[in-house]
């Protein structure tokens, strides 16, 4: 009986030590956030009301005629990004001369506003590329965006931010908001609820070391030490069979040669 135990004993030992090798006390989590990311500054003639800044009085590509009048106005003063992006304001704002056909934008159609704008791109920005589908005006164009951007004029840039968090009790978990929900502090789990992993709050992305998945750490046993996990419990049973029926020595040894062609496999 007592020879059993101590088998017993060192098969839980060795299935906690396995057990132990599934858990890491870190991990990381890998969240997108969004800025918004305009590669210039708002132009003066929307800061300003500075018309002139706009106005030329000969003819070149890309410059909007006011009407019959000997006033042009510049690309990037017709039909650019913000020129339509703080439409509120420039739709109560023409740079053509009073009495001339408007530049505002509200009135110019979306093949018109592709004419008049800075690389024909009309609102779009960061590689997005104007797609008209008619006749439809200036404010409400959208844009066809490359990867990693988002936003009516592709201005919103998706980012993918690593966090790395550490394993906490679950009963320390309390007041912290899921991490799904918030880039600041913020409380995360294995796939199963198992483990808890706190993640400080940072907007940078840090360097993930090999760390895996916070939601992937109940996976990490390689299937033969699953099988192995199984083989315990079997011999677990076995001994206690072998036990009950006056053969234990018989049963000891049969279960040894087991357990050490278990350890080779390991």
């Amino acid at each position: 009986m007592q020879k059993t135990g101590i088998v017993l004993f060192f098969l839980f030992v060795s299935a906690a030590v396995l057990q132990e090798t599934d858990t890491y006390n870190q991990c990381v989590i890998i969240q997108e956030r969004e800025s918004i990311v305009v590669p210039f500054e708002i132009p003066p003639f929307l800061k300003n009301g500075d018309k002139t800044y706009c106005q030329a009085y000969e003819p070149a590509q890309g410059m909007l005629r006011c009407g019959e009048s000997y006033t042009y106005i510049k690309p990037e003063c017709v039909c650019s990004f913000y020129n339509v992006y703080e439409a509120t304001f420039y739709h109560s704002y023409s740079s053509c001369p009073e009495s001339t056909k408007s530049d505002m934008v509200t009135q110019l159609k979306c093949p018109d506003c592709k004419k008049y704008s800075l690389n024909n791109t009309g609102p779009c920005i960061n590689g997005g590329k104007l797609t008209c589908r008619g006749e439809e005006v200036a404010p409400e164009i959208t844009c066809q965006c490359p990867p990693n951007y988002e936003g009516k004029f592709c201005e919103i840039k998706i980012e993918n931010v690593t966090r790395i968090c550490d394993m906490v009790s679950k009963y320390s978990t309390v007041g912290l908001p899921n991490c799904t929900m918030t880039g600041r502090d913020c409380i995360t789990y294995s796939r199963n609820r198992q483990y808890a992993y706190k993640c400080n709050e940072t907007h940078l992305s840090q360097d993930r070391k090999g760390l895996p998945l916070c939601v992937d750490t109940e996976n990490t046993t390689p299937r033969h030490l699953d099988h192995t996990h199984q083989d315990f419990e079997s011999l677990q049973k076995e001994v206690i069979l072998a036990n009950s029926g006056g053969k234990t020595m018989y049963n000891l040894s049969k279960l040894a040669v087991i357990l050490v062609v278990i350890l080779l496999h390991l």
